[in-house]
């Protein structure tokens, strides 16, 4: 994700005016200020990629382990199966729900699972 830089004026230590960048994320709405002098800086660089890449690797292994919506929706996907056995699992959901049969049930529970984990990853 970008960042969006302000510069904002405000006035230096020998009372010359200066610019302060500030970097907007609109995606949470978080304002960092980014000082250009002072070891602070430096720190907060070295955090910055730090946990970016922490970040990332994370986000790789959880897509790996099968977390995530990438694979969630490939499981309810595969639990529909292919077009001739489609209709099948729908009028096998139907049944369960209506008149509440046991056939098929260890499947059902993935399947409701799956989308529970799935709405839960599109909903802020």
């Amino acid at each position: 994700m970008a960042n969006t830089l302000a510069m904002i004026p405000r006035d230096g230590q020998d009372g010359e005016e200066t610019a302060l960048p500030v970097a907007l994320r609109s995606s949470n709405l978080q304002v960092a200020i980014l000082d250009t002098v002072g070891p602070c800086r430096l720190l907060h660089r070295a955090y910055s990629v730090a946990g970016r890449s922490v970040e990332k690797a994370l986000g790789q292994a959880a897509h790996k382990l099968g977390f995530g919506p990438t694979p969630t929706t490939c499981n309810i996907e595969n639990a529909f199966g292919n077009r001739t056995t489609r209709q099948s699992m729908l009028d096998t959901i139907f049944d369960y729900f209506q008149n509440n049969t046991t056939t098929h049930h260890g499947v059902l529970c993935t399947l409701k699972k799956d989308c529970k984990n799935l709405l839960e990853y599109a909903l802020p």
